[in-house]
């Protein structure tokens, strides 16, 4: 038991200095992108495409890459009103089914369909005209398969997580918001 305990804060520290990870280059970057963008546009009337669309793919990477990481630190919507007047074992186990059967099986489809669609951008030579229009789309879409196995990862360390709760060797159920 101490070892999935051990494998479950492993998986939580690993998909979140991954995802704080990009977070750190891609955020500061899509901000400069946006303002030189904003600032080109208002001051040289020189609106950039390759800018605009650039500035979507970071954003739209760093969404997906942060799935995961929402999930372990408890930051997706939840109905709050019921939950805040249910006992802690009935959470868990809520989760517990809620991650078996919707999230880990959808996740498992979005990372085949995402890693296929990926594979034919890359194997087609997709351009994007927001990266100098080289062949690179596949990067971008690679971003989805990517993000949906971080959330796969956060699921496995979830159901562990509530598991080992529910037969009394964790404080509480997850997520707690303190991965």
């Amino acid at each position: 038991m101490r070892f999935l305990s051990r494998l479950s804060i492993g998986i939580d520290r690993w998909v979140s200095r991954l995802t704080l990870g990009f977070a750190w280059f891609a955020l500061p970057l899509l901000i400069v992108v946006t303002a030189v963008h904003v600032v080109g546009r208002q001051f040289g009337d020189v609106g950039s495409g390759t800018l605009y669309e650039l500035g979507s793919e970071l954003f739209f990477a760093l969404v997906m890459l942060s799935f995961g990481y929402a999930y372990l630190r408890d930051g997706h919507v939840r109905i709050d009103i019921l939950r805040d007047r249910m006992r802690a074992r009935w959470l868990a186990g809520i989760e517990l089914f809620g991650c078996l059967a919707i999230l880990m099986p959808l996740s498992g489809y979005l990372i085949v369909y995402g890693a296929e669609s990926a594979w034919l951008a890359w194997a087609q030579g997709e351009r994007s005209g927001a990266l100098m229009d080289l062949p690179l789309q596949w990067v971008v879409k690679a971003t989805v398969p990517l993000g949906f196995l971080l959330l796969l990862l956060a699921g496995v360390s979830v159901v562990v997580r509530n598991w080992l709760f529910l037969l009394g060797r964790e404080d509480g159920p997850a997520p707690g918001g303190k991965a």
